[in-house]
């Protein structure tokens, strides 16, 4: 080996040994930070808990628990109202293959778990794009503490699946931030991860994603051929992501979003003027209280949960440090991708028309969360700002921090005199910022605004970060400072801040706040052993909310998720609000009906007095599945696809005297067999949501159910058959075909070119 060659090779020995080493460093503190960030406190709790953790995203976690421990994949639930294929609905993540190990866990700790490796992967892959970008260590470290810390991500943990989808976002961009272009080989690994990104099930996460990465690919190379790199990048997303996709995009067309969103729905979280606050400052909308939000304090517009969407909190360190970042022209792409992902939510506060009738995107709510991804990329362009600390240019550098630091700043005292002023302004621009407050509301708003805004803590704290930032700045214009020294203290002037207030948005609480098991309500509703339960006019939260009954293995007509089946919707709130006789509910097999506060109809069998609720057997329920003659059944329109069903009305006065059990003997979770006498011709109708990837035979011969009552009507002649129902996701295998297909043909384009270098930058030189 020649010297050149030896010399050559020692060099990068060392720089790829001080890439491990700082890579290393970044992932110990990440998983620190992102304990922090979870709040974990030990084995046995207390834990995380905010306000759909009971609702959804613990049932969830209990639902994947209990299908691991069977040895399956949670692909279809009959104790969701009448079925639900949870795989389609994504947001239990069936395909995401690091879900099919953390969920091993029980829920609580699954939950925990998926948090902690999901924000250490964020925080890592941030770090690395300022190592690409800027080479700084504690630039590195400081972009890596934004993004597992900060506001934005932390407010929005209850949502495992959003935040395993975060995850990708800095990963999916670091291949693809490259000069002049991307290589092929980095740009399939971007589209990859991007499709990988999408088995987490969280779509606006993915969308959001995708739409930085194609801005940051256009930023940098703003030529003809970039678009067909974008088209590839997405394409291949697209394939990698259609096990997921497929069945979500099916969903969706029965789901109650086929009917699209309303306005109001569409745009309640969209920006407001008070929405800068939310990046500057911890607690500006809400009290903190026992070392979290107090959710009762909180005054902004429509309320709790467009706050936790809104937050995205950085903190006045990080966009001091962000403002000087934007020096480098590197960044440039990343900071035209912040003002695009930014506009979204702005442009949505006008309610534009064209967005409500645009496919997709009349279907995602809360453009807010764009701000996840602009607060993901200022902590980046702050890591950047932290490397050029102590360069040549220091007074330019000094005036964007201060400026970066003023401006909010002022706005917070400016909101603050229109406040204590009882200015008309405040009023204008809270009622004009809400879909659902009201004028007489605003007086208790004005009031609550004035005791978050002016409380000392965690003001205190925010201000002195951000003078101690402007100290750090101004340090590192004297020559004799060592500018390593200077940038620690800016990455800490950064960091301490977001560990100190970045988990706000989140309490506390023991296991009981998460499951109702042990509740007097579902021992009471168990005790009566229902075949199917309905509440009717329930309140908002009770033990029995929608999936708790489930998890505790008791079937419930209601149900709660974001895609609920149109056709099951339909037939619920008919049954709960215009079914006076209960005809409805006997033929959907509701024996057991919950009232709260007022005596229910049937047979009192149980009491839950800690819900006010009376929970009474209806006898002349029927026992799905049963027969009925034909005569009963007329067709209702359509011709039946094999994405949508013939749909069939029944007669209810009539079905009670003429219905037939049938023997079922084997159910589960994929399965069906039914032994049925027919009288006459007729039909099976079974309690079963109708979806297109249930098979059925009749004595072996395949035939198509038609939709009744939400669940399925299956064609018998006369005698004796034998009804059998099998799971077969087709629609999910279709998509992992693609997905097979698409990174075939990726791989085989790649062979084509040279890979190109993949050395990540770790000097303290910004790269030309």
């Amino acid at each position: 080996m020649t010297l050149a060659a030896r010399r050559l090779t020692g060099y990068l020995r060392r720089r790829w040994s001080a890439t491990a080493r700082v890579t290393i460093g970044l992932v110990v503190l990440c998983v620190s930070a992102a304990v922090i960030a979870a709040r974990v406190q030990g084995p046995d709790g207390p834990w995380l808990w905010n306000l759909d953790l009971p609702k959804i995203h613990y049932p969830l976690a209990s639902l994947f628990h209990e299908a691991l421990a069977a040895g399956r994949l949670p692909l279809w639930d009959d104790r969701l109202g009448l079925g639900f294929p949870l795989y389609a609905e994504g947001q239990i993540g069936a395909f995401y293959p690091p879900n099919w190990l953390l969920f091993q866990l029980p829920p609580l700790a699954a939950l925990d778990a998926t948090r902690i490796v999901h924000l250490a992967a964020a925080g890592v892959g941030a770090g690395l794009l300022v190592l690409r970008l800027a080479g700084s260590p504690a630039g590195a470290a400081a972009a890596a503490l934004t993004a597992v810390l900060g506001g934005a991500i932390s407010a929005k943990l209850e949502w495992h699946n959003l935040v395993a989808a975060y995850a990708f976002a800095p990963w999916i961009l670091l291949p693809l931030l490259r000069r002049p272009a991307p290589t092929p080989a980095g740009l399939v690994a971007a589209g990859v991860l991007f499709g990988i990104q999408a088995l987490a099930g969280h779509p606006n996460t993915w969308l959001l994603t995708g739409l930085a990465a194609a801005v940051v690919l256009l930023a940098t190379a703003p030529r003809r051929r970039t678009i067909a790199r974008v088209l590839g990048f997405g394409l291949l997303g697209s394939a990698v992501g259609a096990v997921q996709l497929i069945p979500t995009a099916l969903l969706t067309t029965l789901s109650v979003r086929s009917r699209a969103l309303s306005p109001d729905d569409l745009f309640t979280s969209a920006a407001t003027p008070f929405d800068p606050l939310g990046f500057a400052f911890a607690a500006p909308f809400a009290r903190v209280a026992g070392g979290a939000w107090d959710p009762f304090t909180g005054w902004y517009p429509d309320g709790t949960f467009a706050l936790l969407e809104a937050h995205a909190y950085v903190g006045l360190p990080v966009l001091a440090m962000a403002a000087i970042g934007l020096g480098a022209r590197r960044t440039w792409p990343l900071a035209i991708a912040a003002v695009v992902l930014l506009a979204i939510a702005v442009v949505a506060a006008f309610r534009p028309e064209p967005w409500t009738a645009v496919p997709v995107l009349n279907a995602l709510r809360s453009p807010v969360r764009a701000y996840l991804f602009v607060a993901l990329l200022l902590g980046v362009l702050a890591g950047v700002g932290i490397g050029r600390l102590g360069r040549v240019g220091g007074i330019g550098r000094q005036a964007a921090a201060g400026e970066a630091v003023a401006a909010p700043v002022v706005l917070f005292a400016l909101v603050v005199g229109l406040v204590v002023s009882e200015s008309p302004l405040f009023d204008q621009l809270l009622l004009g910022s809400s879909t659902f407050l009201g004028p007489d509301e605003v007086a208790g708003r004005r009031d609550l605004a004035l005791a978050a805004l002016t409380a000392p803590w965690p003001l205190v704290v925010d201000l002195a970060a951000g003078f101690a930032i402007l100290a750090v700045v101004r340090l590192a214009t004297v020559r004799r400072v060592d500018r390593r020294l200077v940038r620690v203290c800016a990455a800490l002037a950064v960091g301490v801040p977001l560990a100190l207030l970045g988990p706000l948005p989140n309490p506390t609480r023991d296991d009981a706040a998460f499951s109702s098991r042990d509740s007097t309500f579902v021992r009471a509703v168990a005790a009566a052993d229902p075949g199917r339960a309905l509440t009717l006019d329930p309140p908002g939260f009770y033990a029995g909310m929608p999936n708790q009954l489930a998890i505790a293995g008791i079937a419930d007509l209601r149900m709660f998720s974001s895609l609920d089946l149109l056709a099951t919707a339909d037939v619920t709130e008919q049954a709960a609000r215009d079914d006076p006789d209960g005809v409805l509910r006997r033929a959907l097999g509701v024996d057991i009906v919950v009232t709260f506060g007022r005596p229910c109809p049937g047979r009192l069998v149980a009491q839950a007095p800690d819900d006010a609720a009376f929970v009474c057997r209806d006898d002349a329920a029927l026992r799905p599945p049963y027969w009925l003659p034909a005569e009963l059944v007329a067709r209702a329109g359509g011709s039946g696809s094999p994405v949508r069903p013939a749909e069939a009305s029944v007669d209810l006065a009539r079905l009670a005297d003429h219905a037939r059990p049938a023997a079922v003997t084997e159910r589960g979770p994929g399965s069906l067999t039914v032994d049925v006498d027919a009288p006459s011709d007729g039909y099976l109708w079974i309690d079963r949501a109708w979806w297109p990837a249930w098979r059925t035979e009749v004595d072996g011969r395949a035939v198509e159910p038609l939709r009744a009552l939400a669940g399925q009507l299956v064609p018998v002649e006369s005698g004796r058959h034998i009804v059998v129902q099998a799971f077969v996701p087709w629609e999910a295998a279709l998509g992992l075909g693609i997905g097979i297909l698409g990174i075939a043909i990726a791989v085989a384009w790649v062979r084509r070119y040279p890979f190109g270098s993949t050395t990540i930058v770790t000097s303290d030189v910004i790269p030309a």
